[in-house]
């Protein structure tokens, strides 16, 4: 079985699966223990960039911001290919992927992830399992995610109501989206700027102000916390950064160590201990 993995997350579930010898390729922004294999992808984005620079490049772009290396997938000969059709900012555009997997002649597999909720990650743990021959590793994979979560809202289910702000990018803001707020739900929190499903979404400073958080957390998509740009935090706004390109970004079996790394940040700045 030879597997590509076209972005982190799909990367972290093959391997949380027990297979992760069996990739043989994966994405430019993998982590760097995959470095040592082929990277399929890369971006026109330049993200040396600051913030506000990524944020010009992706909206003024005249073209797809990812390419897929189709040569090197075909010398690869893989079984199964693991995408997405949830953010083309985040990854290869899951048509180009669809097109470019037609033209291999190892006729592979394709697997689209698209978690838009909490809820629906574990679906990509059985689509995976189901397509690289892995299912019983998936079920118990999912049972364990199942009970770890169950586990976790039992511990936050008497904290006292907190007002929770969650951004995904600094400069210009974004209110993040998808699962975040159904992590904050489940840590007895209210997300006050973002639904569960919605994609993340530009607001302004302004807007964070008129939600009357509590507290305000960032974890920027794709970057560590040194990087987040945080020069560009009004001085009246108190934001606390997390790690976005590890955890919050990935929306894999990192997103327990993600709900994990909220709760203790929510506890140390509200001073709530546990039942």
């Amino acid at each position: 079985m030879r597997v590509v993995t076209l972005l982190p997350s799909a990367t972290d579930i093959v391997a949380a699966l027990g297979a992760g010898e069996n990739i043989v390729g994966v994405s430019h922004s993998c982590s760097d223990e995959w470095k040592h294999l082929p990277a399929l992808t890369s971006t026109i984005v330049d993200y040396g960039a600051t913030s506000a620079d990524i944020d010009d490049q992706v909206k003024q772009a005249d073209a797809p911001l990812y390419d897929l290396d189709i040569e090197t997938l075909e010398a690869l000969r893989p079984d199964v290919v693991i995408s997405q059709s949830l953010c083309d900012v985040c990854a290869v555009a899951s048509g180009d992927v669809e097109e470019a997997v037609k033209t291999i002649s190892s006729r592979p597999a394709l697997i689209n992830l698209s978690p838009f909720g909490l809820s629906d990650v574990p679906q990509g743990f059985l689509d995976v399992g189901a397509a690289i021959g892995h299912e019983a590793e998936a079920a118990a994979l999912t049972e364990s995610w199942t009970r770890r979560l169950s586990d976790i809202q039992g511990k936050y289910q008497t904290r006292p109501p907190v007002r929770i702000a969650f951004l995904d990018w600094l400069d210009p803001p974004f209110a993040a989206g998808h699962w975040i707020p159904d992590m904050i739900t489940l840590i007895g929190g209210t997300s006050v700027l973002a639904k569960s499903g919605e994609p993340s979404r530009e607001i302004t400073w302004d807007d964070v102000r008129d939600a009357k958080p509590d507290i305000v957390i960032a974890a920027c998509c794709g970057f560590e916390t040194g990087r987040a740009g945080q020069d560009k935090i009004p001085d009246d706004i108190d934001v606390h950064l997390l790690d976005g390109q590890d955890y919050f970004s990935r929306p894999g079996p990192r997103l327990l160590d993600s709900i994990d790394m909220l709760a203790a940040k929510i506890d140390a700045l509200t001073g709530w201990e546990k039942t």
